[in-house]
C-alpha cells in the first residue's frame, strides 16, 4: 500500500508536468485536451490524499497496538514478580533452584604412625521396634483438596499428598487398616469403627469408600479447619474399633523419628501443620 501510494504521488508529479509543458507550447493542444488532463490530475490528487490519510491511520493503528503490548508485556511480569498478590494464591511449598556447591577440598593426609580413626558403629534398629508385636497396621495419608472449605479457601491441586494447610482449607485423611492376626484389611463389613481424635477433643468419624467413586476402596475422612485454629504442628490420632472389641491407634507422634532428639534438634516435624 505505501509503495502504490509512492508511485501515484509520482504520477502525479509527471501530469503535472505534462500540464506546464502543454500550457507553455501554447496552440499544440486543444482545450478539451488540456480540460481532460486537469480532471486526470485532481482524480490522482484525491487518490494521492485518501492513501496518505490510509497511511497515518495504519500508523496510528500501529502506535497503538504497540501500546497495547506493551501493556501487556508489563501485566505478565507484574504477575511473574508478585504471583500469589496477583491471583489470590497461598503458596504453601515451593521449589528453588540450588547452586552447584563447591567441591570439598582433599583431605590433609595423616602424619606417619598416626592411626587412622575408627568409624562410628552403625545404628542399628532397636529392640523396642523390631520386636513390637502390633495388632494392626496403619497406612495413612493426608491430601490437599479443591474441595471448598466452608471458609472458602482449597487447594489449587486436587487429590495429592500434603502435611502443610492453610486455616480455612479442608483436610481429608486417606487410609488403610490391616489387622494382623488375619491378615486381612478392616472394612466397614465387618462392623468396624474407626474415628479420627483431633487435639482439640473433636472426634471425626471414617467411612469406607472408594477413592472418587472409581479409585480403590479405603477409609476417608475430611475436616474443615477453623480460620482461628491454632497454628503449627497439627495433632490427631486414628483409633479402630473392631466388632469383637478388639482395638488399634495410629499415633503420628510416636512414629519412628518424628520426635527423635535427633530430627527434634536438627528442625524437622513430619507432622502435619497448619499456617497462616
Amino acid at each position: 500500500m505505501l509503495s502504490k501510494g509512492i508511485w501515484r504521488l509520482g504520477l502525479i508529479g509527471l501530469l503535472g508536468g505534462a500540464l506546464v509543458a502543454l500550457a507553455a507550447c501554447g496552440g499544440g493542444v486543444s482545450q478539451e485536451e488540456y480540460n481532460k488532463a486537469k480532471e486526470q490530475l485532481a482524480s490522482e490528487q484525491q487518490k494521492a490524499t485518501v492513501l496518505q490519510q490510509q497511511l497515518s491511520s495504519k500508523i496510528q493503528e500501529s502506535s497503538t497496538l504497540q501500546q497495547q503490548v506493551a501493556a501487556k508485556d508489563k501485566e505478565v511480569a507484574d504477575l511473574k514478580a508478585k504471583p500469589a498478590a496477583a491471583t489470590g494464591v497461598r503458596t504453601l511449598i515451593g521449589a528453588q533452584q540450588i547452586p552447584t556447591p563447591t567441591p570439598r577440598p582433599t583431605a590433609t593426609p595423616l602424619p606417619p604412625g598416626v592411626p587412622t580413626p575408627t568409624a562410628a558403629p552403625a545404628v542399628r534398629v532397636p529392640p523396642e521396634i523390631a520386636n513390637e508385636v502390633l495388632p494392626f497396621v496403619f497406612y495413612v495419608e493426608t491430601l490437599a483438596t479443591t474441595s471448598v472449605g466452608i471458609d472458602g479457601w482449597s487447594s489449587t491441586v486436587a487429590c495429592v499428598p500434603n502435611t502443610v494447610f492453610k486455616r480455612g482449607m479442608k483436610l481429608v485423611w486417606r487410609f488403610e487398616v490391616f489387622d494382623t492376626s488375619v491378615g486381612k484389611r478392616v472394612t466397614d463389613l465387618e462392623g468396624a469403627t474407626v474415628k479420627i481424635r483431633l487435639s482439640h477433643g473433636e472426634d471425626v468419624t471414617a467411612r469406607y469408600s472408594r477413592r472418587g467413586g472409581v479409585g480403590p476402596w479405603t477409609w476417608a475422612a475430611g475436616w474443615n479447619i477453623p480460620l482461628d485454629y491454632p497454628l503449627g504442628a497439627f495433632a490427631y490420632k486414628i483409633s479402630v474399633t473392631t466388632k469383637d472389641g478388639r482395638t488399634g491407634t495410629f499415633d503420628p507422634d510416636k512414629v519412628a523419628l518424628v520426635r527423635a532428639a535427633t530430627a527434634t534438634a536438627a528442625g524437622i516435624d513430619s507432622r502435619v501443620q497448619i499456617i497462616d
